[in-house]
């Protein structure tokens, strides 16, 4: 049986070790421990068979997931709105429904196809009519008018937490209020 991208992610880790993981991303050390696992699961994605786009994407969004999940950063994956699939979006959906402008849209392009990628973003743009606010995390360096973070560059992919941080620092924060009972 072929071991899957997500496999890989999983298995490198916990070679690292999830503790050490949390603890690099907390201390401010997240574009360190990004590379040093994009080091080590790179080789092994491009090992794999199939369409080593698709298999970098997936490996991408997996990691990107987890991630976000780990540094405490709200957002939603595999979403559907007006009809249109969402990778990510940060912080939420309602929030890029109400308030585009405040929500960040990850799209990972799992083909190399230049077509079916601007095919999809232009869906996204109906949605996220905010252009810089459409993010794209693809195998390789894509010469379009997007903000795009390709894997095969470990600082390109590795500095796209910070930047997500630094965009939600920008962006009004929700208000939770708590309520003793």
């Amino acid at each position: 049986m072929e071991t899957s991208p997500k496999e890989i992610l999983y298995h490198r880790i916990n070679e690292i070790s999830e503790s050490r993981i949390l603890k690099k991303l907390t201390s401010g050390e997240k574009k360190g421990i990004i590379a040093e696992i994009l080091r080590g699961c790179i080789p092994e994605i491009a090992k794999l068979g199939g369409d080593s786009h698709e298999n970098a994407g997936v490996f991408a969004e997996s990691l990107c997931h987890y991630l976000l999940t780990n540094a405490l950063i709200p957002s939603q994956r595999k979403i559907t709105l007006k009809n249109t699939e969402i990778d990510i979006v940060i912080p939420d959906s309602r929030t890029l429904d109400t308030a585009p402008r405040n929500s960040l849209v990850i799209y990972f392009a799992k083909t190399s196809s230049e077509n079916a990628i601007l095919e999809s973003l232009a869906k996204l743009q109906n949605i996220q009519p905010h252009k810089e606010n459409i993010w794209i995390v693809s195998k390789t360096k894509l010469k379009i008018p997007y903000k795009v973070y390709d894997i095969d560059s470990v600082s390109s992919f590795a500095g796209l937490i910070d930047d997500i941080d630094g965009f939600l620092r920008s962006k009004p924060q929700p208000k939770f209020k708590i309520f003793r009972s």
